[in-house]
């Protein structure tokens, strides 16, 4: 088998738990999250840190993150640093490893520092007379990393985090593998919002807020976004049709040989 680290240099002290990660993930720190990935809350040297294991890499993914692409752990540690240098808040990378097995990846971690914050599900989940300054700093916040030509691929409301002190609103990112750096546009920028799982009227809200940012009618935002939110949804619909066709069909398969 072949590793490949890469630690962020500030953090080099963390190089002998680092190279153990992959030997001891399953017993080490706190259970955070589990299922198609796993993430856990470990404390080494007083600081709190996040650990998160990439678990279920299908088998083409194996070989086009071996030779084509770069694993989702390096290119998390690798935009989060573009967010930063960017002003944008998210959890400090501190280091990917990568392993391989006859060619091709084996398993992918990423270590990042811990930052507790709560995620913005709990506060839009809230009536609107109290979740509405809320929407609205969300808003904001979302046009301005759009105008910033920051696009995150999977922007819903478990991968933007916040805090609010004294009635000011502050947001973090986190599970950054998935992201785009592009040049700004209100069409791409409507589009990156279709995976927000909002009732239309707070939707109204955060739409009518961004259309004041860039200087739009806020009736023509609204209907584009909900035209990409429909749009997103129609088609994760049909694909989790063909996934529940092909997967019971190969079940029945698997059944009539047996």
């Amino acid at each position: 088998m072949k590793t490949k680290i890469y630690i962020n240099p500030a953090f080099s002290h963390l190089f002998d738990f680092i190279r153990q990660v992959p030997d001891n993930f399953e017993n080490s720190g706190e259970l955070l999250h589990t299922g198609r990935n796993e993430v856990r809350k470990v404390s080494i040297s007083g600081q709190d840190i996040v650990v998160k294991y990439f678990k279920r890499i299908t088998w083409a993914n194996r070989l086009i993150y071996a030779t084509l692409r770069k694993s989702k752990a390096q290119r998390a540690f690798e935009n989060s640093r573009k967010l930063i240098r960017s002003g944008i808040n998210t959890p400090m990378p501190i280091a990917f490893v990568d392993i391989y097995k006859k060619g091709l990846l084996y398993q992918s971690f990423y270590i990042s520092d811990f930052i507790d914050l709560k995620s913005l599900n709990e506060l839009l989940e809230q009536p609107i007379g109290k979740s509405e300054e809320g929407l609205k700093a969300f808003a904001h916040y979302s046009y301005k990393l759009h105008r910033l030509g920051i696009f995150h691929n999977d922007y819903n409301l478990t991968n933007v985090l916040y805090t609010q002190t004294n009635g000011e609103y502050d947001f973090a990112l986190i599970d950054n593998n998935r992201m785009e750096f592009r040049a700004y546009t209100k069409r791409r920028g409507l589009k990156n919002l279709r995976r927000l799982n909002l009732p239309v009227d707070k939707l109204g809200i955060i739409g009518s807020e961004y259309a004041n940012d860039s200087q739009s009618n806020s009736f023509r935002t609204l209907m584009t976004m909900l035209f990409f939110q429909i749009q997103f949804k129609e088609r994760k619909y049909i694909k989790n049709l063909f996934k529940n066709f092909w997967g019971n069909n190969h079940q029945l398969k698997k059944q009539n040989v047996n």
